[in-house]
């Protein structure tokens, strides 16, 4: 039976108080049920509260707001039915694999031959035999994983929690586990009932589960849920896994890179966040643009040729298209007039096409306005404090990190010669031209 609710978080809310001072929101009133039998992947941008979430629901923290329940009961403490594999395989170096992997039942009280015999059958499952006694440093990142695994395995687990498990390894290995963590979670021997994992692979989440929850950011929060009803064991070459792969790609392309919100034409510009991303990606896009036909592609096929994650892939193209060197119809990146103009120039006149895109972006153009008001008011040079800058950037983007937003500010208000900043002073000084 897959109706009965064995895990639940209710309206949970988490913040974090960063070292200035700053509170940072990274999930609110967020509700996911987890029923018996089910694989779920939580999958979304990087800082959407997915690791988060899965800590909560492990019980290892505890949330700001609302509450999670096992089996109908408030969890007060660390959930004792479930266990977690991490993906730094966090093995002590000085351990064997067997001293490893009865980490967890020793912090259980578990001793002698009932804890032998755990951990032996752990080592079993896993397909580890012959390597008790070697060291992490004589395993590969595929053993590694699988000694991570059968530590979470020795203590029969309930619920097996998974944040980024294959995210270390090669594709061809995390392909070979994956498949082994779903015959272990379909063999009864195990024990293991229900499985909950986060990842940025699209792949990887089809493959897996059959429920896929994909959240948004700012703050986190549950964007859409998306059934997987493919039957096991799947094959990932299928038209029909591909199929999937495509339906989960559409939904996060419209989470990472949604339709811009219409204004009339009276209104002002809404101050929005520029991402945190560098010069040399954005114009790294571009070029490789350039290269495709018609100057456009997919965001996740870009993604894979430039060898970044998709996330990272889609802050940097909504950089761009913020810029106007890009729009995104869809899950399509399409390269603009503008975008081929700023590209076809000397560096000289690719700075002076990002001064002019700069001057027009609501974010800069405040942080332009603050200095050139100092500037009327016989300031020689003009120039502001950082932390007015930043004060000005928490009021607006209360759960964005503001120090993170206003090092990217600098570094591309200098690329555009458009502002100087003197990181031992503590201020940001106009430049002539700006």
């Amino acid at each position: 039976m897959i109706d009965q609710v064995l895990l639940e978080a209710r309206q949970v809310s988490q913040r974090f108080r960063q070292p200035n001072g700053q509170v940072l929101e990274a999930l609110r009133n967020v509700s996911l049920a987890v029923r018996t039998q089910e694989v779920v992947a939580l999958v979304g941008p990087s800082g959407c509260g997915k690791s988060t979430l899965l800590r909560l629901l492990a019980g290892l923290a505890r949330p700001a707001a609302g509450a999670v329940f096992y089996r109908g009961q408030p969890l007060d403490g660390i959930l004792a039915s479930a266990a977690m594999v991490f993906q730094s395989f966090a093995l002590l170096p000085w351990f064997t694999v067997t001293e490893n992997v009865g980490m967890g039942l020793e912090a259980r009280g578990m001793a002698g031959a009932a804890r032998r015999d755990a951990v032996a059958r752990a080592i079993n499952l896993v397909g580890l035999d012959g390597f008790e006694h070697a060291y992490p440093r004589e395993l590969s990142g595929g053993m590694k994983q699988r000694v991570g695994f059968a530590r979470a395995l020795a203590v029969a687990p309930e619920i097996l929690l998974m944040d980024e498990p294959f995210g270390a390894l090669d594709p061809l290995t995390a392909e070979n586990l994956r498949s082994q963590v779903v015959d272990l979670w379909r063999d009864p021997a195990t024990g293991v009932n229900t499985l909950i994992v986060v990842t940025h692979s699209v792949e990887e989440a089809v493959f897996l589960a059959s429920r896929i929850v994909v959240f948004g950011t700012n703050p986190g929060h549950i964007r859409e849920e998306l059934a997987n009803p493919l039957p096991y064991p799947r094959r990932e070459r299928s038209p029909e896994f591909e199929q999937m792969v495509e339906r989960l790609h559409a939904i996060l392309t419209a989470t990472l890179l949604p339709e811009p919100e219409p204004q009339p034409a009276s209104a002002p510009q809404r101050l929005v966040p520029f991402p945190r991303v560098h010069v040399a990606e954005v114009t790294g896009l571009l070029d490789h643009l350039l290269t495709r036909p018609d100057g456009r592609g997919e965001v996740f096929h870009l993604a894979e040729d430039l060898g970044v994650d998709y996330d990272r892939m889609t802050a940097v193209t909504r950089a761009a298209e913020q810029l106007g060197w890009v729009v995104t119809p869809g899950e399509t990146v399409q390269l603009t007039a503008a975008g081929r103009e700023v590209m076809s120039g000397d560096d000289a006149a690719r700075k002076a096409a990002t001064r002019a895109r700069l001057r027009q972006h609501p974010l800069f153009a405040r942080v332009l306005a603050m200095l050139k008001e100092e500037l009327e008011e016989g300031a020689e040079p003009a120039e502001v404090e950082d932390e007015d800058v930043v004060s000005d950037l928490t009021i607006h983007f209360p759960f964005i990190p503001a120090e993170q937003l206003f090092a990217t500010i600098i570094e591309w208000g200098r690329y555009a010669e458009v502002l100087d900043h003197d990181p031992t002073a503590g201020r940001v000084t106009l430049m002539e031209g700006a």
